[in-house]
């Protein structure tokens, strides 16, 4: 096992990575300045690229003989969300958009894994896919599929991924057997009324009327309890409607996301929304249009691979450093596609050291303690000199 002290030389091009692309962030499948930044370092480390795959992914190769095929992914775009970090110099130059899931981390941390693997062919034999993905936070059908779609992953044996979490603390890690992360499905609701003066409400048909009680239901259709195993989540995060005050408007939108752990609950919670959403509909003489998009199904940690990171943790990192999960996460992860191809798994990694780094993921204060990443890295490495032990 490759142990921190043997990596720490790494340490400041990593962080120097990664502020860089905090600084820079994009979003979705319009990642070309990131791509562009991975390719010419995995050049500059003489990595064979496969650019663009997809829109902007991409997939570098390190080929060391006859051994197992390991890919490591890391997802590579932001979150349309304005930064609230004034407090260091690295923050977003991009308004609106920000690094606030950490992908910025997970980049950082797979190229200096690669700039360590590809110096120390001595110590493992096989095939190292490095996975650079676009869209990981969508838009549908998110990135993985057309890296799985290429055919250049076909030849995986394993696949593994860190996320960062600040529920964890920095330099631990987390993980479940089994269902890891839920399924994500998308719904779109549009209220179509009639629309008339705002003084005259008795000539038109009110959509913003529909909305709410349609808010209302749809936030009562799960108990909000501790319970989440078997359960599910409805949440609604955007409403659209009207223009000015004295206007009853013709439509208003509203959408969300589901996410459960079992497709029965999925089709449960589904049914269940499109049958209430038209009796409000119905109810107000008005007409609704819904749309429901499944996007990422449940990401399934195999049991081996579950193991491998366990082993790798608790001889590389402290014996006290890894725990197991009792219950998944309602955060959604295209990374079940990869594991559609071949086993692999996933595991939460802490980042969590004092008041400034405890903010939530997806929150504009969100930030990581860096150290944490050597910790990564180091686990990145031995995942795959396990894998192709010489």
């Amino acid at each position: 096992m490759i142990h921190l002290d043997q990596i720490r030389y790494l340490r400041d091009d990593i962080i120097a990575y990664r502020r860089r692309l905090h600084a820079y962030p994009e979003v979705g499948f319009q990642v070309r300045e990131t791509h562009d930044f991975i390719e010419a370092e995995l050049k500059r480390l003489g990595i064979a690229v496969t650019p663009h795959v997809g829109t902007n992914s991409l997939i570098g190769t390190i080929m060391n003989g006859e051994g197992p095929v390991v890919g490591l992914r890391a997802d590579i775009d932001a979150l349309n969300l304005e930064e609230l970090n004034e407090d260091i110099d690295y923050r977003s130059n991009h308004p609106g958009v920000m690094h606030a899931c950490g992908h910025d981390a997970h980049t950082a941390m797979l190229l200096g894994a690669a700039s360590f693997l590809v110096n120390h062919k001595d110590m493992f034999c096989g095939t190292i896919k490095l996975i650079f993905q676009e869209a990981e936070e969508g838009p549908h059908p998110g990135g993985a599929k057309a890296l799985v779609d290429s055919g250049l992953l076909k030849d995986v044996t394993r696949f593994y991924a860190l996320h960062v979490s600040p529920e964890w603390p920095s330099g631990s890690f987390a993980l479940k057997r089994g269902v890891m992360f839920a399924s994500v499905s998308t719904f779109t609701i549009v209220f179509r009324g009639k629309g008339c003066h705002a003084a005259y409400p008795q000539l038109g048909i009110n959509p913003i009327v529909m909305q709410s009680e349609a808010v209302m239901e749809l936030a009562s259709l799960v108990p909000k309890t501790e319970d989440y195993l078997n359960s599910a989540v409805v949440s609604v995060t955007q409403v659209h409607g009207g223009t000015t005050h004295n206007i009853i408007p013709e439509t208003v939108m509203i959408q969300g996301t589901i996410r459960t752990f079992s497709n029965r609950v999925k089709d449960h919670i589904k049914h269940e929304i499109e049958s209430r959403i038209s009796a409000i509909a119905k109810a107000h003489r008005g007409m609704v249009d819904i749309s429901i998009i499944d996007e990422y199904d449940p990401v399934f940690n195999h049991p081996d691979a579950v193991d491998d990171v366990i082993d790798v943790v608790t001889s590389s990192v402290a014996p006290n450093a890894i725990s197991l999960m009792e219950q998944p996460t309602m955060g959604g992860e295209d990374f079940f596609r990869y594991l559609e191809l071949a086993p692999g798994a996933i595991a939460w990694m802490g980042t969590r050291k004092d008041e400034r780094t405890s903010y939530g993921l997806h929150h504009p204060r969100f930030n990581i303690d860096e150290n944490a990443m050597m910790t990564g890295v180091n686990v990145l490495i031995n995942l795959v000199m396990k894998q192709g032990r010489k």
